[in-house]
């Protein structure tokens, strides 16, 4: 029998990872859609997203969803892809961190490419695996940064 209990908690672990990587491609995922209903739902009530590069710390759903909003809205297309996923799960808690690269098209073709990581924390809800907390840190880009400014 405790072979059954080693298999149950191996499953167990093996699909917290899938549905927390779920959550990381859903975010990068509603960031290209541009569906910010669907950004906010990936946070906690309290959930913080701090981006290191500007000291920026932004708490809230909606105030998450409406910062990046207003830079992603101003841009005629994004691209966001994220890799080389690290997960640890603790009961109810998870800590993940990612690569990234996301790619910004302006109106008239210009481009600009960061690339950095993800350094999440996340809680198991009701409604799944959400971020309590996400940082962004960059560690280089290319292209026109003006692009972000709109």
């Amino acid at each position: 029998m405790p072979r059954v209990a080693s298999d149950d908690l191996l499953i167990r672990d093996l699909m917290d990872r899938a549905e927390i990587l779920d959550v990381v491609i859903a975010y990068a995922t509603a960031l290209d859609a541009k569906d910010w209903t669907a950004l906010g739902s990936l946070f906690t009530p309290e959930a913080v997203w701090a981006y290191e590069a500007g000291g920026e710390q932004v708490i809230g759903p909606a105030a998450i969803a409406a910062r990046i909003a207003g830079t992603v809205e101003r841009l005629q297309a994004t691209q966001h892809f994220c890799g080389n996923h690290t997960v640890q799960v603790d009961g109810d808690r998870a800590r993940h961190t990612c690569y990234y690269q996301a790619q910004h098209v302006g109106h008239s073709g210009e481009t600009f490419l960061g690339a950095g990581r993800y350094t999440d924390r996340l809680t198991r809800t009701p409604d799944g695996w959400r971020f309590t907390h996400r940082t962004l840190s960059n560690v280089w880009s290319s292209g026109d940064p003006a692009v972000l400014a709109g």
